[in-house]
C-alpha cells in the first residue's frame, strides 16, 4: 500500500455524518496514548465514523494539546467535559472480576461502575452539546486480528499495516520541532547510519522486569555497529554501555541528571519542563525510526510504536520475544506482555 495522503484522509473523514470525539494524553505516557488514538481513527474509519479529537488538557502538552508537536490532521473540538467524561475504554467484567481476587478486594468493581455512571453522564451530556449521538473514546475498540479494507484511501491491508499508515501520516513535526531536531542533529554529529536500542528504567518496574543494556546489545548486528543511538531515562545506563563497549559511539538525548522516570513525578513538573523532555522523547523514538537496525523490549510504550511501525524490518529485534511472535505480542495488554518478557528472558538466563 502506498503512503496515505493526509487531505485524501480529511475528505473521507470529513465525509461521514456520525461522529466520535477521541480525547489523547489522559493517564498514560504519550506513545500508550497515541497507540490508543490511531486505534480510534482506524475504528472510525473502519465503521465510517467522523473522527474528531480533543486534547487540550492532554498529559503530554501545557495546554495546546497535540498541535503543540505535531501538524493537524483532523478538526479538534474544545468543550471542556471532555475532561470528566471522555476516558480510555473500560476493562471487560471478566478481567476486573480476575482483578479483585488477586488484590482480594471490590475496589475494582467499584470503579467500573464509577466510570459506568460517568459514561451514561457523559452521553447525555454529548447529546446536549451536540444535538446528536457521538462516540466517545470507551466506546471503541479495533479488532487486531482483522483484514482492513477502506477503498476510499486505497487501504487493504492488516492491522498493523494499517496502523502504521496512519501513524506516518499524522507522525509530522511543528517547524519548530523540526528545527530542535536539526540542533540535536547537529550536537550530537548523528551519522546518517547508526543502531537504535531503548533501555526503560524508573517506575517500569511495577509492571515488568528490567532488561539491561548489556541484553539488549547483544541482538544488535555485530556489522555497522559503530554508532548506537540510545533512548534511555536513566543516564547511568548509558554511562555503562559506554564503559562496557570502549569501541563503539554511543549517543543519547538522555541527560545527566535522569535517573528513570516516574509517571507521577513527571505529571507534576512545571509545564515548560515537562515540554522539554516530551520533545526530547519524541525526536529520540524519530532517530529509532530511522535507525538501521532497532532493538528493545515488548513492555515499553516506544518500544512498542518502533516495532508497530517497523514490524516487517527484519533488522528489528525484541529481546525479550521471538521475531516469528512478535508482530502478534504487539497488540497484547501490558500484563500479557509482561508474562511473555519474563517467561522469555528466563530461558535465556
Amino acid at each position: 500500500m502506498k503512503e496515505l495522503d493526509l487531505s485524501s484522509y480529511r475528505k473521507v473523514n470529513e465525509s461521514f455524518s456520525r461522529k466520535m470525539v477521541c480525547r489523547i494524553g489522559i493517564d498514560c505516557g504519550f506513545f500508550t496514548e497515541m497507540n490508543y488514538m490511531v486505534n480510534a481513527m482506524l475504528y472510525c474509519l473502519d465503521h465510517r465514523v467522523k473522527f474528531l479529537l480533543y486534547s487540550e488538557d492532554a498529559n503530554f502538552a501545557t495546554g495546546v494539546g497535540w498541535t503543540e508537536y505535531f501538524q493537524p490532521f483532523c478538526e479538534e473540538v474544545h468543550e471542556r467535559f471532555h475532561r470528566k467524561y471522555n476516558f480510555h475504554k473500560m476493562p471487560s467484567w471478566k478481567q476486573i472480576i480476575n482483578g479483585c481476587r488477586k488484590q482480594k478486594s471490590m475496589n475494582l468493581i467499584l470503579w467500573k461502575l464509577k466510570l459506568m455512571l460517568r459514561t451514561i453522564i457523559g452521553r447525555l451530556i454529548t447529546f446536549w452539546t451536540y444535538r446528536e449521538c457521538v462516540l466517545l473514546s470507551q466506546d471503541v475498540s479495533v479488532d487486531t486480528d482483522r483484514h482492513y479494507i477502506v477503498s476510499e484511501l486505497e487501504i487493504n491491508g492488516s492491522y498493523h499495516e494499517v496502523f502504521a499508515l496512519l501513524t506516518r501520516m499524522i507522525w509530522k513535526f511543528q517547524p519548530e520541532i523540526l528545527y530542535q531536531k536539526q540542533k540535536y542533529i547537529d550536537l550530537l554529529s548523528l551519522p546518517t547510519l547508526y543502531n537504535g536500542i531503548h533501555i526503560r528504567d524508573g517506575d517500569k518496574i511495577s509492571e515488568a522486569k528490567l532488561i539491561g543494556g548489556t541484553q539488549i546489545m547483544q541482538l544488535l548486528p555485530p556489522k555497522n555497529n559503530l554508532c548506537v543511538f540510545v533512548l534511555t531515562d536513566d543516564y547511568r545506563q548509558f554511562q555503562e554501555l559506554q564503559i562496557k563497549y570502549p569501541t563503539i559511539q554511543f549517543l543519547t538525548l538522555c541527560q545527566p541528571e535522569e535517573r528513570g522516570y516516574n509517571h507521577k513525578t513527571f505529571c507534576q513538573m512545571p509545564p515548560e519542563s515537562r515540554k522539554e523532555a516530551i520533545i526530547r522523547l519524541m525526536i529520540s523514538v524519530d532517530f529509532l525510526l530511522s535507525s538501521h537496525a532497532f532493538v528493545g523490549s515488548i513492555t515499553t510504550g516506544p518500544n512498542i510504536f518502533v516495532m508497530k511501525l517497523r514490524v516487517n524490518d527484519s533488522l528489528v529485534r525484541a529481546v525479550d520475544c521471538n521475531k516469528e511472535n512478535l508482530e502478534a505480542s504487539l497488540s497484547l495488554s501490558i500484563d500479557a506482555r509482561s508474562k511473555i518478557s519474563k517467561h522469555n528472558m528466563q530461558r535465556k538466563s
